[in-house]
């Protein structure tokens, strides 16, 4: 028998605040992650894109298109510097599924490159830099409507000034490993980037 499938809320519509105030609520309230995250002295906690103005948020993909409940409808950042690590909380809406109750791959990958840039780049001294590989691991399913943590930590042994090594993880609301990650991020030689700045 079929069944009649809503379209997920339009980014800005009295049903996608209603939602993103449920999904706030739930980070603030129910997460035992967060609660430990806050916890602990050696992790703070930030908002993602802070170093962008509100109408540079629009025009990147992950601010932007994927914004509201349906795509990225939170994304929260524990930042450790004494082990050079972040633990992203992120929400994955339904309107990220490339099969019915899954997360697209490619959307998977988005979040997980930024998240594995956001660390790169707090390595980098330029505070800058650009994604020349990315490998990624998919070891089980990543259903929409969802908290996931994506971790990131730079390794420091093979780094240096101009090149970033990355490993990362995406795990689920109980701890379940869902993919894995590693990533090389450098600063180009040859022309000038934007700097991403102290925030994340």
């Amino acid at each position: 028998m079929d069944q009649q499938v809503s379209a997920p809320p339009v980014p800005g519509s009295v049903e996608d605040l209603a939602k993103l105030e449920e999904i706030y609520y739930a980070y603030e309230n129910g997460l035992p992650l967060v609660r430990d995250l806050r916890k602990d002295p050696d992790f703070v906690e930030a908002n993602v894109y802070g170093n962008y103005s509100e109408e540079d948020k629009i025009g990147r993909l992950t601010s932007g298109p994927l914004s509201g409940s349906r795509g990225l409808a939170l994304q929260k950042v524990f930042w450790n510097e004494k082990e050079k690590k972040a633990v992203s909380v992120v929400f994955l809406g339904t309107g990220l599924e490339g099969w019915p109750t899954v997360v697209h791959g490619g959307a998977l990958g988005t979040v997980l490159d930024e998240s594995l840039g956001r660390v790169a780049i707090r390595h980098l001294p330029e505070r800058t830099g650009v994604t020349a590989n990315l490998e990624i691991n998919y070891r089980a399913p990543v259903y929409s409507g969802n908290f996931y943590s994506f971790h990131a930590t730079v390794d420091q042994e093979r780094s240096s000034d101009r090149k970033a090594y990355v490993t990362g993880e995406v795990r689920d609301p109980v701890g379940r490993l869902c993919a894995q990650a590693t990533g090389l991020f450098v600063v180009p030689k040859k022309y000038k980037l934007q700097k991403v700045g102290t925030e994340y």
